[in-house]
């Protein structure tokens, strides 16, 4: 008897000592995901302290460049009035009222940009469509910097505007302003760096891609392949520093980018060091004809977005602001889920609701985006979620980005940008109308 119980003993034990072998394979397995978990939290914040430890720098370096930039125009302004008061000769008299709008000119141009800035970094930067007159538009940017490469002592720099149509009207339903504004930073910035030679610039129809490639192209310093990355960027220029040979604030390719996105194109560039830099932009149409006097007209392309078997979970508090944002996602085919506050949100996200994509409002009862995104993030790591958001500081939307989310947006919602912005997260093929 007490060797059978002996044997009942070790049978025990050894259930037992099974039991324990899960646990601990069970409590090894957790904690090597938390032991991962720490490695992944302490390399993303490694790489948020480069970032930031970057962007300061960048932000130190954008501040200097805004007041040499600002500075040098008002030296210019103030210099030039001084010497008009004493000035009787009329030649010279004009010459400085003419130096004097070229500085004031420059500052207004400096001010119009740094808005920009402002408005892409809250997500407000806005386009108004509209005919525009193409070969119009064309010559009266030639002819703009024909003059101002006088201003700038570069008059032997020879600039040509190429593929002019004269016998017939090139009509591009987009935002001329917008267009403008993007033709003038190339070719200012084409004409910053070009030295010698030439500055070219025009377009071509491809008929079979629909859409209408701009150029810009110069015989300048070239771009280094190990700036080419960056030159997007905001704040990031060629040469940095106070030793740097050209002026600019590092945020004209960076607003021209954005512009051209928003117009439904895209940008690139080739060059080579010592020969030169050539832009391209793509702006799409649809083509039609007039029957009363034969011109093209070229009709912008509208994006059309198919979400179709994509859920989004719009967590928002308001129910107008709900309906709105269906009312604009109508038409993508996407299934649609409500949540009127944080606590929804995540109950939702983690009793297994298929989510796609998750717009969270920042400002909602119970519990708000912030804790809700962290919540989430938690468990779902790479489930997209796009902040939506009345506050537009910046420190508000860097907020956004810490919590965990992809990307956000601010109120006002742009139905365009909206929509873009949710396809580039589910990154999804767009066709276009």
């Amino acid at each position: 008897m007490q060797i059978e119980q002996l044997r009942n003993e070790v049978q025990n034990l050894k259930i037992s000592n099974k039991d324990l072998q899960i646990k601990n394979d069970e409590l090894m397995s957790v904690l090597s995901k938390a032991h991962l978990e720490i490695q992944r939290l302490e390399s993303s914040v490694h790489h948020a302290k480069i970032k930031a430890e970057e962007a300061d720098i960048l932000k130190s370096n954008f501040l200097a460049n805004m007041s040499h930039e600002i500075r040098t125009p008002m030296n210019g302004i103030l210099g030039f009035v001084q010497l008009l008061k004493d000035e009787n000769s009329p030649e010279k008299r004009e010459r400085y009222i003419d130096i004097i709008y070229h500085n004031g000119m420059m500052l207004v141009n400096l001010i119009d940009d740094i808005i920009d800035l402002s408005k892409i970094d809250a997500g407000q930067l806005s386009i108004n469509l509209a005919d525009c007159n193409l070969d119009n538009l064309m010559f009266e940017v030639y002819t703009f910097f024909n003059e101002i490469k006088f201003k700038q002592e570069k008059e032997h720099i020879n600039i040509r505007l190429l593929n002019l149509n004269d016998d017939e009207r090139n009509i591009l339903y987009t935002d001329a302003q917008r267009l403008r504004q993007v033709l003038v930073n190339l070719i200012s910035n084409a004409l910053k760096f070009t030295e010698r030679g030439s500055i070219e610039f025009g377009y071509v129809i491809n008929d079979e891609n629909s859409n209408i490639e701009f150029f810009v192209r110069d015989t300048g310093i070239g771009i280094p392949k190990d700036k080419q990355e960056i030159i997007f960027d905001k704040f990031r220029q060629i040469e940095e520093g106070s030793t740097r040979k050209y002026g600019g604030t590092g945020i004209g390719l960076y607003i021209t980018k954005h512009v051209i996105e928003l117009l439904g194109g895209r940008i690139w560039f080739e060059s080579e060091v010592g020969k030169g830099t050539t832009f391209h932009f793509t702006l799409p149409y649809h083509e039609s004809k007039s029957v009363t006097d034969g011109s093209v007209i070229f009709k912008a392309k509208v994006p059309e977005y198919d979400w179709t078997g994509k859920t989004i979970l719009i967590a928002e508090d308001i129910e107008t602001n709900y309906k709105y944002l269906a009312t604009i996602l109508a038409d993508t085919n996407a299934t649609l889920l409500w949540a009127k506050n944080g606590k929804e949100t995540i109950d939702l996200v983690l009793e297994g609701t298929k989510v796609d994509l998750i717009l969270m409002d920042i400002q909602m009862p119970q519990i708000d985006g912030y804790q809700a995104t962290t919540q989430i993030r938690h468990h779902f790591p790479s489930l997209p979620i796009i902040a939506q958001t009345a506050y537009a500081l910046p420190h508000d939307n860097l907020k956004c980005f810490e919590v965990g989310c992809n990307d956000y947006i601010s109120k006002p919602i742009s139905p365009i940008l909206l929509k873009k912005k949710i396809n580039d997260q589910l990154n999804i093929r767009v066709k276009t109308l």
